[in-house]
């Protein structure tokens, strides 16, 4: 799968520009501002924008980036951003205040691969975990629209997935097209 996120997939065929397919700058602002981590892991992180962009604007903040992508990590050029895949993060336990998600569990084929990506998350992340870009399944004239999505789940049933692992006394709900997990 890794070999389809090719430089085409960023720059050609399903994004015309990754780099200005969302307005960076303004996603890490808006992350720092609601969520206040002081460590942050973005799953999926593609050429590693936003972590740079967060990087760029919070001083003193651990924060890093995978993507199974090699492409994307050459790209990003950054030691902060390294190849892993979301199924076996490389992270300690509790090692980040926060997890950041955006689409990336839907790339994967199985309902068993995206559980063990949740528990992996789950365990890396401290505080908070944010579960982004859930929808329902976009028509092929969407900006969200991408054929190398494997699994389209309404937010009612990534919700469910997420039910699965949590613990008690964690928070979990909705805002928009999130699934924000607080932990205990």
């Amino acid at each position: 799968m890794q070999d389809k996120f090719n430089k085409n997939y960023y720059f050609g065929d399903v994004y015309s520009n990754y780099d200005e397919f969302l307005n960076w700058g303004k996603v890490a602002k808006d992350l720092i501002k609601r969520f206040g981590f002081n460590s942050f892991l973005d799953i999926g992180c593609g050429c590693g924008n936003l972590i740079k962009e967060i990087k760029k604007q919070k001083e003193n903040v651990n924060v890093y980036g995978v993507d199974i992508s090699e492409f994307a990590i050459k790209k990003a050029n950054s030691p902060f951003v390294i190849l892993a895949g979301c199924e076996k993060l490389p992270f300690e336990n509790d090692y980040f205040d926060m997890a950041h998600i955006l689409g990336t569990f839907s790339y994967l084929s199985t309902a068993i691969q995206i559980r063990r990506a949740i528990k992996e998350a789950y365990r890396v992340a401290r505080k908070m975990i944010l579960f982004d870009d859930v929808y329902d399944n976009p028509s092929k004239k969407s900006d969200d629209y991408d054929p190398y999505r494997k699994q389209v789940f309404s937010q009612k049933e990534w919700f469910s997935f997420w039910q699965e692992i949590i613990e008690q006394g964690d928070i979990i709900k909705t805002h928009k097209d999130e699934i924000i997990i607080k932990k205990s």
